[in-house]
């Protein structure tokens, strides 16, 4: 089988909503099992979509992708990819650089951050909150997290064990300890969040408005295409059946209102917009 190479980190595509910039930055690539990504789908349905990405093993290539976003009032940076030994970890699933690293890379400057928003704490979501020596990478920079987040990096769960790199987390946020919300925050008055659930307890979603478009990212909420069904959910959600809810909702709204949407882990083509069809969405990239 002839699969898709890992590759490093790709041109920064700049993203104008009118007010307000975002600046797509994809820092690395990764594999990940394509069964566990597909859950209940069966391979019958889901391999001819993914056949000419995935390897040997079965795993698919993903994207590692971050959104740096500019408003009048701050600068935000909507997910951190994985913890990166010095510039580049590489090994036999993960080509990646830091989130730090590809923001200086891009000429912006990491310490004028205000906020650093993941979509959720996983560890290829929140792993580049640190740097290898476990300090903060963001240090001038406030964390905003959903409580329910907050508390499953703090449980004792063997889950949450083995989904977050829990140790690593408990001590950056011992020292920069961060900012909680409920159920929604208006965070600035370009930028809301709202807690979804499913995927993990505090997935978040991050709506940005700027004059002439609005931009959705979900995470691993909405990480590919295909899962623009809202039924199509992973292995890794916590409760699927708080996933497909709060997905189908949401795409309800996102597609009436016309948002862009920016996928977590899309390589190819991660910006589009969602279009009914009869009781779930397309995903139409742009």
């Amino acid at each position: 089988m002839s699969a898709a190479p890992l590759s490093g980190p790709r041109p920064p595509r700049r993203i104008d909503l009118g007010g307000v910039t975002v600046d797509l930055l994809q820092i690395g690539t990764f594999r990940s099992d394509a069964g566990a990504i597909f859950g209940p789908v069966p391979r019958t349905t889901w391999e001819p979509l993914v056949h000419a990405e995935i390897d040997a093993a079965s795993r698919l290539l993903q994207s590692l992708n971050l959104l740096h976003v500019q408003t009048s009032e701050a600068n935000l940076l909507l997910e951190t990819g994985m913890l990166a030994a010095g510039n580049t970890q590489q090994d036999e699933v993960v080509h990646s650089v830091s989130a730090r690293d590809a923001l200086l890379a891009a000429r912006i400057d990491p310490d004028a951050l205000r906020y650093v928003l993941p979509s959720h704490l996983h560890r290829d979501h929140a792993g580049g909150l640190v740097t290898s020596s476990g300090a903060a990478a963001f240090p001038k920079a406030t964390i905003v997290a959903p409580q329910a987040e907050i508390d499953a990096v703090a449980s004792r769960s063997a889950r949450a064990r083995a989904a977050y790199d829990a140790p690593l987390l408990q001590a950056l946020f011992a020292e920069s300890e961060p900012e909680p919300f409920i159920t929604e925050r208006q965070l600035l008055p370009q930028v809301e969040l709202r807690l979804l659930g499913g995927h993990t307890p505090g997935s978040q979603a991050t709506i940005i408005r700027g004059s002439e478009r609005t931009l959705l990212f979900m995470g691993d909420l909405f990480m590919r295409p295909w899962q623009a069904n809202p039924r199509w959910v992973t292995s890794y959600d916590d409760a699927a059946w708080v996933s497909v809810d709060a997905k189908a909702a949401i795409f309800a709204e996102a597609a009436t209102e016309q948002w862009l949407i920016v996928q977590s882990h899309e390589l190819a083509a991660p910006v589009g917009h969602l279009v009914a069809d009869r009781d779930r969405f397309r995903f139409v990239a742009e």
